[in-house]
This record gives C-alpha cells, sequence and structure tokens, in this order.
C-alpha cells in the first residue's frame, strides 16, 4: 500500500511549505509570529515557546515598534471566533514596513485597505487533509 500522508510535527509545516515561502520573503529582517519549529525567522515569538530562541509573546500585543520588519509570517491557531481575527493580522500589519511582505496562514483571508494582496496559496498536508490558504500581502506605501 502506498503511503499518501507524512508523519509530521506538531507546529511544524512541512519543509515543501517552508521552503516555497522562504522563496517568496523579501531580504531583510523576518518575524515569524506563532513560531512554532519553524525555521523561518530572524525573530520567533509563541504564546508556548517550544525552545528557548522563541521569545515567549501574544499576537494580539506585539512588543515592537511600528514598521521594524521587512517581513512578518502568521500562522494563528485556526479556531479564532470571526471578532478574535481581526487584532493579530493588524499586529503583523503594524510592525510591518511600508512595502514589507505578509504571509498570513489560516482558514481564512484578513484584509486591510492599506495592504494589497499578492497572491493566495492553497496548502494541503495530505491526500484528503484540511486546507489552508497563505495570503501573501505587501503593506502599501500610502
Amino acid at each position: 500500500m502506498k503511503k499518501i500522508a507524512k508523519w509530521t510535527k506538531s507546529w511544524e509545516w512541512p519543509q515543501d511549505i517552508t521552503d516555497n515561502v522562504e522563496a517568496l520573503l523579501k531580504e531583510g529582517q523576518t518575524l515569524n509570529i506563532c513560531a512554532g519549529n519553524n525555521r523561518l525567522g530572524d525573530v520567533k515569538i509563541d504564546l508556548d515557546p517550544k525552545n528557548q530562541a522563541i521569545l515567549k509573546m501574544d499576537m494580539r500585543n506585539l512588543d515592537f515598534d511600528d514598521e521594524t520588519f521587512d517581513n512578518v509570517i502568521i500562522d494563528p491557531p485556526w479556531k479564532l471566533g470571526y471578532y478574535q481575527r481581526f487584532k493579530p493580522f493588524y499586529e503583523a500589519f503594524r510592525v510591518t514596513k511600508k512595502g514589507g511582505y505578509i504571509f498570513y496562514n489560516a482558514n481564512w483571508i484578513p484584509h486591510s485597505d492599506h495592504a494589497t494582496l499578492i497572491n493566495v496559496y492553497v496548502r494541503r498536508d495530505s491526500h484528503w487533509g484540511n486546507v489552508s490558504v497563505i495570503s501573501h500581502f505587501r503593506r502599501d506605501e500610502e
């Protein structure tokens, strides 16, 4: 019988997804929010850090100045209620430099009047598995 699913550690993206996002990053500093064990990012934060290299921080209240990062990757919990979805995206937007990129992995697509949706990638880790959408935004220069 052909093996169709991969055994993947929790809190970690599959290698091909990680590689594809990495290839899209702008040069510069990258923040990874809800980083889990993902290797991407110069600065990584999580509410439940899996190692000492990851800072403990709430995605809804980032302790960074405005426009600090060239790229922000965010993979929030997927069971957020509708009204809980806004703040994490707007915090990611706030800390992204003008012209910088935001990569948002969820089962919804966020919106801002001050960001351009560049592309949408559908992520599927296995046959018959759930999908998510990685939305690639550029923060507008305003």
